[in-house]
């Protein structure tokens, strides 16, 4: 079953997060966004505002042992109404590109985005981290 979280349970998706070794955190006025399995959060991510009616998907995330099961493409089938809403950037590592094109994410130039996408893009690279810059724009 998939869910929006209200405000008041977002402890609940941190706690999924920190056993997946994720140092993601779930704020006030973020849609997140989880799929359960027998009341068990199974996979989660975050559709996070940004300016100029954007919107960035962070911290999308399936617990270790139901990878490569199809839950992370299942949460985001079920949430395209929502997707389709407005344009979002995402920074998938770069391992995850088919993944992401397949749900209609394009690759995209960090030169190519607006300062507050590319700025923090940048600075993932140069700490090291091997991403991507990915749009997917709005039905």
């Amino acid at each position: 079953m998939v869910e929006l979280l209200d405000a008041l349970h977002l402890p609940l998706v941190n706690r999924f997060y920190k056993s997946c070794r994720y140092s993601a955190k779930a704020g006030r006025g973020e849609q997140v966004f989880v799929l359960r399995e027998k009341g068990a959060i199974k996979a989660a991510l975050r559709l996070v505002p940004k300016p100029d009616s954007f919107r960035f998907l962070r911290s999308m995330c399936v617990a270790p042992e139901c990878r490569r099961q199809g839950l992370g493409l299942r949460l985001l089938q079920e949430i395209e109404t929502d997707l389709d809403r407005s344009p979002l950037y995402c920074f998938p590592f770069d391992h995850l590109q088919s993944f992401y094109e397949t749900i209609g994410f394009e690759m995209r130039s960090p030169d190519d985005v607006p300062a507050f996408i590319r700025d923090p893009f940048n600075a993932y690279v140069r700490q090291g981290k091997k991403i991507l810059s990915m749009t997917r724009q709005a039905a």
